[in-house]
């Protein structure tokens, strides 16, 4: 079976904890939050990555129902683990124990894999985000990002032109591509990420939309949804994410790549945990 899409990054075990109340468990990491979404906008999904001896058995069965897991390795340890912690005060600590996710830029690839249509690196530390491109040099990819690395996307200009270079679809928020690219203004962020290389920049804006520039502009509303229907907004930027990447695959328009991915999002908006399933 030929894969549209195959997904690299983390898969997570995440702690929600607020105060005075028990420690909830949560399925998390971008790469399934991404695989899933595109998975259920129709998608035939490969996800690459590694998990520990402790990665609950009932939630790689979940992703199974939906996705090729055939590129999850399951290593001897713990898988990463995240932890959001709120605090009484409206703070907010987010320690991570990264068990045996270290260097996923160099995990192994399944070879029934190598002829998917896209390949998407999730976020993990731009370095190895790095080794996976230079890994899959000649192969259409896409990429994005998370404010976990911000620093370093702040401070490591070069890498990040680098890795713009490489990349067919970049998915940056507005905070990240103004700070990748240090221009003033979100439009001109797209015109310098598309200079670098980059061949259809995806600007996600939250309630504001999403901007895209492939040399020319388009702006798209966000899809309307009411205050009460968000139970949790976690993965939404990943949910788009995997609904553009379903369509774009199979060379839809990039408005209706567009359009599914906002459906998607506003779908994973209505539910608790990042991942779609």
């Amino acid at each position: 079976m030929e894969l549209d899409l195959a997904v690299l990054g983390h898969v997570s075990i995440d702690h929600i904890r607020f105060p005075g109340r028990d420690e909830i468990l949560y399925p998390g990491g971008a790469a399934a939050a991404v695989a899933t979404s595109a998975a259920l906008a129709g998608a035939r999904v490969g996800l690459i990555t590694k998990v520990g001896e402790d990665f609950p058995r009932e939630w790689l069965e979940k992703l199974a129902s939906v996705l090729d897991v055939r590129g999850v390795q399951i290593l001897p340890g713990r898988t990463i683990h995240i932890y959001m912690i709120y605090h009484e005060n409206g703070t907010v600590d987010a320690p991570v124990d990264m068990g045996v996710a270290r260097n996923m830029g160099e995990t192994q690839i399944p070879e029934e894999y190598m002829n998917a249509k896209i390949f998407h690196i999730a976020p993990i530390p731009p370095e190895e985000q790095l080794k996976a491109l230079k890994r899959l040099e000649g192969k259409r990819i896409s990429l994005d990002f998370n404010p976990t690395y911000i620093e370093d996307y702040a401070k490591r200009t070069e890498l990040m032109r680098e890795i713009a270079s490489r990349v067919e679809v970049l998915f940056p928020n507005e905070r990240e591509a103004l700070t990748i690219t240090k221009a003033r203004d979100v439009k001109r962020a797209a015109e310098v990420l598309y200079e670098w290389g980059a061949k259809v920049v995806v600007v996600t804006r939250g309630e504001r939309g999403v901007l895209v520039y492939d040399g020319d502009f388009r702006e798209f509303p966000a899809l309307p949804i009411s205050p009460h229907e968000i139970v949790d907004p976690t993965g939404a930027g990943d949910a788009f994410a995997g609904g553009f990447l379903a369509m774009y695959s199979r060379g839809a328009a990039l408005e209706d790549c567009v359009r599914r991915g906002l459906e998607r999002a506003r779908e994973v908006l209505k539910k608790t945990g990042s991942w779609s399933v």
